[in-house]
């Protein structure tokens, strides 16, 4: 993730643009050089054979023939080989470091061994880095001595690979700093620029996570600076808005109770005072429908109030086994009624978890009400509830309808139904109320269905 930010991104890119623009230079560099030094021993060779020539061999003894390839070789600094005509090998002087120049001029000036060889050029051309050294060149040349003889010069001063290798050795030191400056410098930049849109995506995850009143810090007038001010200016609108809607559900949901209440008290006293079947028969009907709008109207109220972050009571600490244990004996008359078989598994002990006593019945109780409510005659529905480490884990288990697969990721969705399910009352509102609040509690709530039933678990701290 961290190789993906946009900080690493913009160093890796200014270290790469280093890096390709020391590559080019140092090319053209060493190029040039290693060009400039072919031509400088070149040129050497063409002036030393020419040197050479003006003074031919004496014809005399093979002894007196050496000692002038010698002389030669070392006025020249390179090794001189004379050839017969048929290309055979005549004399070799040897290479220029392995003769002693005082044993040779010790013999006398006959052969030209202290000609000044002043006007010889530089072997590795003037500037910067005409420097000499003791390698040598694998670079040679002929040239006729006439009578069909000719001489061959080769082994010059090659000190020009030196100043290659230092140069080479240079660039890579340089190339190296740049990009580790390149990459400094891009980290630096990166960082200044990651940073407000750090703080933006992190406003914005707050925003998702239900803090709608999280806000972006805006930090100069570029447009980065601008961006955040549109979010802000966005985050705020949606802050009314979505604050105006709840207040409506929630206002809408507490007036439509009174109106119900007394309705349900007019059905029930007309209801007394029916006088035939059908009229009790329309009553009952209104009663039912008068009590799934009543019951619709507190789902609502209830989500909207933990949507807002509104806690149903004061914030406390409640006993997560006893809850338990109590809703499960007011579930047992209504399961033994439906045929269905409830089962406890609750630990010895109390668990104290962050959560008000109102709010963890809300939880445990649609949760138990649901399963038993799908599970069809002579199933089984089984709470659980122990310590997992730090936390507690309550599993609601039946052996109901299940829920389809291809409508599992709208399960938690407000007035979703399956499709398996339509047939039974209710308003789709009662897993929404448990995810709300349990996320709201700290804690979370995750299921596993099939056609063999379902299971939900529900995680909480502990205290």
């Amino acid at each position: 993730m961290r190789r993906r930010s946009l900080r690493w991104r913009l160093a890796l890119t200014y270290a790469g643009m280093a890096l390709l623009t020391a590559v080019i230079l140092g090319g053209i560099l060493i190029g040039v050089l290693a060009n400039h030094y072919s031509q400088a021993e070149d040129s050497y060779l063409d002036a030393s054979a020419k040197l050479v020539v003006a003074d031919p061999p004496p014809l005399t003894t093979m002894q007196d023939l050496t000692s002038w390839a010698q002389a030669a070789a070392l006025t020249t600094q390179t090794r001189v080989q004379v050839y017969s005509q048929d290309g055979t090998l005549v004399v070799d002087s040897g290479s220029p470091n392995t003769l002693d120049a005082e044993a040779l001029f010790g013999r006398g000036d006959e052969y030209g061994h202290g000609r000044d060889h002043d006007g010889l050029p530089n072997p590795l051309g003037n500037g910067l880095f005409g420097t000499g050294g003791g390698a040598r060149s694998s670079r040679s040349l002929t040239m006729d001595l006439g009578s069909g003889a000719y001489v061959k010069l080769s082994e010059g001063p090659a000190s020009g690979r030196d100043a290659l290798v230092s140069a080479a050795v240079a660039w890579i030191l340089a190339a190296a700093l740049a990009v580790g400056l390149a990459a400094l410098a891009g980290s630096l930049i990166a960082r200044r620029i990651a940073r407000p849109v750090v703080a933006l995506t992190e406003a914005s995850d707050r925003m998702a996570g239900g803090d709608l009143g999280a806000r972006a810090p805006v930090a100069g007038g570029d447009e980065v600076g601008r961006l955040a001010e549109s979010f802000n200016g966005m985050a705020a609108r949606v802050e009314t808005t979505v604050t105006s809607l709840r207040r409506f559900v929630a206002d809408a949901a507490h007036e439509i109770g009174t109106p119900l209440t007394a309705l349900q008290a007019d059905l029930e006293l007309a209801e007394r005072k029916a006088t035939s079947d059908d009229e009790r028969r329309l009553v009952d009907q209104a009663l039912v429908q008068t009590a799934r709008l009543a019951n619709l109207s507190d789902n609502l109220l209830q989500l909207s109030r933990l949507e807002a972050g509104e806690p149903a009571g004061e914030r406390q600490t409640a006993d997560l086994v006893a809850v338990a244990r109590e809703l499960a004996d007011g579930v047992a008359s209504r399961a033994e009624q439906a045929g269905v078989e409830l089962t406890l598994d609750v630990a010895a002990g109390p668990l104290q978890v962050p959560v008000d006593r109102a709010r963890l019945q809300t939880i445990l109780a649609n949760l138990l009400d649901n399963a038993v409510k799908f599970t069809p005659e002579g199933g089984t529905v089984t709470l659980t509830v122990r310590q997992e480490g730090d936390e507690t884990l309550t599993l609601v288990s039946d052996t109901g309808v299940g829920i389809p697969a291809e409508e599992q990721r709208e399960v938690f969705e407000r007035f979703h139904r399956a499709r398996n399910v339509s047939a039974f009352p209710g308003n789709g509102l009662g897993l929404a109320i448990v995810k709300a609040a349990v996320e709201r509690s700290g804690g979370r709530v995750s299921f596993a269905s099939s056609p063999a039933g379902t299971t939900f678990s529900v995680s909480l701290p502990l205290v």
